[in-house]
C-alpha cells in the first residue's frame, strides 16, 4: 500500500493553487469575450483540462510517497 505524506499533499496542493491563479489571471486579463459569464465558463473549462493534466503529470511523481 502507498500512502501519501503531508509534505506531498502540501506541495501538491499549493502548486495547484499557483497554476489556478495564473490560469484565472491570464483568462480575466485576456477577457476572451465580453461577456463575464462566458469568461467565467472558459476559465473553468480550462481549468478543468489544467488539473487533469496536473494530476497526470503528480501521477508519475513519487516525491512524498511511502510504502506501508
Amino acid at each position: 500500500m502507498i500512502i501519501e505524506t503531508k509534505k506531498r499533499t502540501i506541495f501538491k496542493t499549493l502548486s495547484w493553487r499557483m497554476v489556478a491563479i495564473i490560469n484565472s489571471w491570464t483568462i480575466l486579463s485576456m477577457g476572451f469575450v465580453e461577456s463575464n459569464f462566458w469568461n467565467a465558463i472558459i476559465m473553468n473549462i480550462s481549468g478543468l483540462v489544467f488539473f487533469y493534466v496536473f494530476e497526470r503529470v503528480w501521477s508519475k511523481i513519487n516525491y512524498g510517497r511511502k510504502s506501508v
